[in-house]
């Protein structure tokens, strides 16, 4: 029975931890004729590292993604995350989904 409970403990305890860093950082979004971008800020005093995707959708319809992995942001800067297009099937819409966690 003391090792269930122990096992249980740990498990909790390593699982609960490493998804307890993870937060949804502030962003702007600026969406023009070829270009949608997400600008992620880093306003904590420690450095970030994020992870997602951005998304672009154009005047046809069709979605154009990017994805970025394991970006490091120091205290007071951003990074921006782009979607490209052509100058004849302009952006409509632009959304993101990056999750960032504190790094040392």
């Amino acid at each position: 029975m003391k090792k269930l409970i122990v096992a249980t403990g740990l498990f909790v305890m390593f699982t609960s931890s490493a998804l307890a860093n993870f937060f949804v950082p502030p962003m702007n979004f600026f969406v023009n004729r070829d270009v949608a971008t997400s600008r992620v800020f880093n306003t904590t005093p420690f450095p970030m590292v994020c992870s997602g995707n951005a998304y672009g959708r154009t005047w046809s319809g069709i979605v154009l993604n990017t994805w970025v992995n394991q970006v490091r942001v120091f205290p007071g800067q951003w990074v921006d995350i782009g979607v490209f297009s052509n100058y004849y099937d302009p952006f409509v819409n632009a959304w993101a989904n990056i999750q960032c966690y504190r790094s040392w």
